[in-house]
């Protein structure tokens, strides 16, 4: 039997949990349709895909006798009949017309190998039956009833007429054949809360997939009407799908499209769906109802601040979404603050605010919380603590309270860099975006070295000197205009100085020490007054300008070392960078 690669094992793997999308659950011959007086045999099911087969056809099975030879008899799940050919024990087939799997066992209840043939590929599986569990064979007349799906459909409640509205209804979908509800190939793939939008007599109701099969959801289909989503998409956010309805009450044809490349899937699946009427409550049109109209929601931008600051969190987006939904209350707001990845989540307290946790949902490798956060004001600034704890591999890689403030309806600041989510000092990069002294690209490379010139730009940007007409350095004028002013401004002003008496060294690295330096320089020249601070680094430059110059920044916050060292000689990287100048605009701003 030829050995599967990891690939061929991802793509079936995927096609098994996808295929016909039922429920990963097998039906024993004895639970489905065998009386109660049949016998049952557990056993273990190993297989060269890893055990995956286990997940599907589950123990016991039914154990029958045929011809004085004992089987046991096990159905096979939609999901492995969809890829499987043949089953074979040693050449013939041991799937019989009602797609059961007839496993024959020797007298001593050995373990037997069955082939599997299948769209994908070769599989050989292992059965081991189990002797002491068997169980059953007691003489009673009843027989078991059938396992049961879910009611019968019936039509709903009538309503004569509905006043316009929108309103939350919850739907079933139902076997295409059967009429069953509860139909487990489509549920667990199907939102169960919707909305019903009634205008000038007329209904539309809206259905969603659920958020975990949303990716593999490329259409909808009503009365073989093929719908177009007027909201979301497979690979943003859930879709919505609007469908037009002559009654709230009927039973309708409907199908779903399933998408899936990576196991060369793509495939309409046919249900029926109805809403379910029986709790149901509408208003009449042209009646007034004397109860209080249901609270109306809306969608505002939320900023999140570094504490104590104006300026971004590294929160913001990645830890705590951009957008909130509020919800006016007799008492203020309710605010639904959203984590994408809350499974890194502890807690989450809001001063002046009570707070709850409204939901938890696994999508993907993540677990969305969503948290309600009542307030009485909704244009306060709200100082509020995230309690997280990071981790990859099982190992802890950060843990920490972090206190933030939110700002609810401030459009949050953009962040065009794909690359700075992770990086520590993503706040500062994003405060210095916003205030232009960055520049928009794809990625901002927080990890790579700066140049000596680049740092003499965003110093000028923050600076905005005078450019003089002239400078002693021969060596910038392949330099773009900006670098060069930048330069030639900061020369000029005696805030840096070049690498000989005629170059700037403008393509060299900066090392952290001229770094601190220039930027001592600058507040110095600004009003600032030496506090006589000693850093206790024990790399400390002997070089009293600069030695001065680093213990200075280092007691205002400005410039920060690793494990009692400052690394003088190290070059500055551009995260390192952003946090410098930030800071140092911070404590420019104190002085004036």
């Amino acid at each position: 039997m030829a050995k599967q690669s990891k690939a061929t094992k991802a793509v079936i793997a995927s096609l098994l949990a996808t295929s016909a999308i039922v429920p990963a659950m097998a039906v024993s011959a004895a639970d489905a349709t065998t009386p109660a007086t049949a016998k049952t045999i557990d056993f273990k099911l190993e297989d060269t895909m890893g055990g995956i087969l286990s997940k599907y056809i589950t123990s016991p099975g039914a154990l029958v006798e045929l011809q004085g030879k004992q089987y046991i008899q096990v159905t096979l799940p939609d999901a492995v009949l969809s890829l499987v050919k043949t089953v074979t024990v040693n050449g013939t087939s041991i799937i019989n017309d009602k797609k059961q799997i007839s496993v024959p066992l020797t007298a001593d209840y050995a373990p037997v190998k069955i082939e599997l043939e299948t769209s994908l590929g070769n599989i050989t599986a292992t059965v081991t039956p189990d002797k002491s569990s068997i169980k059953g064979g007691e003489e009673k007349t009843e027989e078991a009833k059938p396992a049961v799906e879910g009611k019968p459909f019936t039509p709903g409640k009538k309503f004569e007429s509905v006043a316009d509205g929108t309103y939350d209804v919850t739907i079933d979908a139902y076997d295409p054949e059967k009429n069953v509800g509860g139909y487990a190939a489509i549920t667990p793939h199907l939102s169960t809360n919707a909305k019903l939008v009634v205008k000038e007599g007329k209904y539309k109701l809206q259905v969603s997939p659920s958020a975990a099969s949303n990716a593999m959801i490329a259409g909808f289909k009503i009365n073989d009407k093929e719908l177009t989503a007027i909201s979301g998409s497979p690979t943003g956010e859930v879709q919505v799908f609007e469908i037009e309805l002559d009654s709230i009450s009927e039973l309708y044809k409907a199908s779903v499209h399933v998408v899936v490349k990576a196991a060369n899937m793509d495939k309409w699946y046919p249900f029926g769906i109805a809403i379910n009427t029986a709790d149901l409550e509408l208003p009449k049109a042209g009646v007034k109802e004397e109860t209080k109209p249901e609270p109306t929601s809306k969608t505002m931008p939320v900023s999140v601040y570094k504490d104590g600051t104006k300026e971004t969190s590294i929160m913001q987006g990645k830890y705590l979404a951009d957008t909130v939904t509020v919800t006016a209350t007799e008492g203020g707001y309710d605010v639904d603050v959203t984590f994408p990845e809350g499974q890194h989540l502890n807690d989450f307290t809001v001063e002046g605010a009570t707070v709850a946790l409204k939901s938890e949902e696994v999508v993907g490798a993540n677990t969305v919380k969503i948290y309600t956060v009542s307030v009485a004001d909704l244009s306060k600034l709200y100082t509020a603590a995230a309690d997280l704890t990071v981790k990859l591999n099982g190992e802890i890689l950060y843990e920490e309270i972090h206190e933030v403030q939110l700002e609810f309806g401030k459009k949050v600041t953009e962040n065009p860099f794909s690359d700075i989510d992770n990086d520590i000092h993503k706040d500062y990069i994003l405060n210095l975006y916003a205030k232009g002294i960055f520049k928009a690209d794809d990625k901002f490379n927080p990890k790579g070295p700066l140049k000596r010139y680049q740092f003499a730009l965003m110093l000028n940007r923050a600076l905005n000197l005078e450019v003089p007409t002239s400078t002693k350095f021969t060596d910038i004028s392949k330099l773009d205009a900006e670098s060069q002013g930048a330069i030639k401004a900061l020369n000029a002003y005696g805030i840096i100085n070049g690498t000989s008496a005629t170059t700037f060294g403008a393509g060299d690295g900066i090392k952290r020490q001229h770094a601190a330096l220039m930027i001592y320089r600058v507040l110095e020249k600004n009003g600032f007054k030496a506090t006589g601070a000693t850093a206790n680094f024990t790399d400390l430059p002997k070089d009293a300008e600069t030695a001065k110059a680093i213990s200075e920044l280092n007691a205002l916050g400005i410039m920060t070392g690793y494990n009692g060292k400052v690394d003088p000689n190290g070059v500055l990287t551009r995260s390192q960078m952003a946090k410098i100048v930030n800071n140092a605009l911070t404590a420019l701003a104190d002085l004036k």
